[in-house]
């Protein structure tokens, strides 16, 4: 009887210690949240992760359509050359063959480099979407600091449409340099004019770059150390020296 009565009275202290004042509804939203701030946080950082991957491949794509903006301009004057030429096969097959297999050449790593970022931004969706379907299942009627926000915390709510704001200008980048990257051809330097004007508006977003390293961000404190000024990140595209080339025209 005393083993009995000792083992009862450890069961009233281990469920006191449980924190007794919480209601098991109470304590699924507390876990819920926790899982929220697990996300939304695993989002801040591929967020970033992403973006210095997008800058990276903007740099290396500026230099290519430079590089194919002058190839354009090359084959526009040798074609248009070739009717008061009297031999054109002789003198401009093979320049011809030079121009448009580097060209060829160029375009397919802008291709590549485009679907590098496609595969990276469906990736983060499905991360993304398990954020909305945590978020969409939890009680907003409840007052806590996590719902409403503090002095130290915006609100879940203003942190999901971040997410939202986000993921969207990254879907509709990649998009748009897809698309501008069908209108691409050696006759249309219009066309070329067009892609390299959009990589230098997108390169010079000053506003999303302040969007998602200062204001995208839940708590300062859970931020890692911050390292010094001076140094610039270095771009970690495998063949940007390869993109650096001496013309073989």
């Amino acid at each position: 009887m005393d083993q009995k009565g000792e083992a009862k009275q450890d069961r009233r202290s281990d469920s006191k210690m449980e924190e007794p004042h919480l209601s098991l509804r109470l304590k699924e939203h507390y876990e819920k949240e926790a899982e929220i701030l697990r996300l939304l946080l695993n989002l801040e950082n591929r967020f970033r992760e992403y973006y210095k991957i997008f800058i990276c491949e903007m740099k290396a794509q500026r230099i290519l359509i430079e590089r194919i903006w002058l190839l354009t301009q090359r084959y526009l004057i040798l074609i248009s050359s070739e009717q008061g030429c009297r031999y054109p096969e002789v003198y401009t097959l093979s320049t011809e063959e030079a121009i448009v297999n580097e060209y060829e050449e160029k375009l397919e790593v802008i291709r590549a480099s485009n679907n590098k970022l496609k595969k990276a931004v469906l990736k983060i969706l499905v991360e993304c979407k398990e954020f909305y379907d945590v978020y969409d299942s939890l009680d907003k009627t409840q007052s806590t600091p996590f719902i409403l926000g503090d002095k130290s915390h915006r609100s879940i709510q203003y942190h999901k449409i971040m997410v939202v704001d986000i993921f969207n200008y990254f879907h509709a980048m990649v998009l748009k340099l897809k698309c501008y990257m069908h209108q691409l051809d050696p006759v249309n330097l219009e066309s070329v004019e067009d892609y390299r004007e959009m990589l230098q508006n997108e390169a010079m977003c000053e506003e999303f770059d302040e969007y998602l390293n200062v204001r995208f961000v839940y708590c300062n404190c859970l931020l890692p150390r911050q390292t010094c000024p001076i140094l610039k990140l270095k771009c970690s595209h495998q063949n940007i020296k390869n993109l650096k080339y001496v013309s073989r025209i």
